[in-house]
């Protein structure tokens, strides 16, 4: 299988910590800040895609079995949207 790439845009007020999931085995992380962009490698074509703040290391928002290569999280109206 070809490696692919997921890009991941930190849109949000916060340190962000990126970790994508193949079944139960981490694949990839990465740690943004706010305005910054990161890249991780993905092998597969779909993965589970956890957010959390770095600081406190509580879960923002999750995504189950996404193929998206490209990732937005922002704040809207005092909420953490993924786009």
């Amino acid at each position: 299988m070809a490696e692919t790439q997921i890009t991941f845009h930190n849109m949000a007020a916060i340190r962000v910590q990126v970790q994508i999931f193949t079944g139960r085995t981490l694949a990839g992380t990465c740690v943004t800040g706010p305005g910054e962009s990161g890249v991780l490698p993905a092998e597969l074509e779909r993965y589970d895609i956890y957010l959390k703040n770095s600081i406190t290391g509580w879960e923002i928002a999750h995504k189950l079995n996404s193929a998206v290569k490209t990732l937005t999280l922002s704040q809207q109206n005092g909420r953490y949207v993924i786009t």
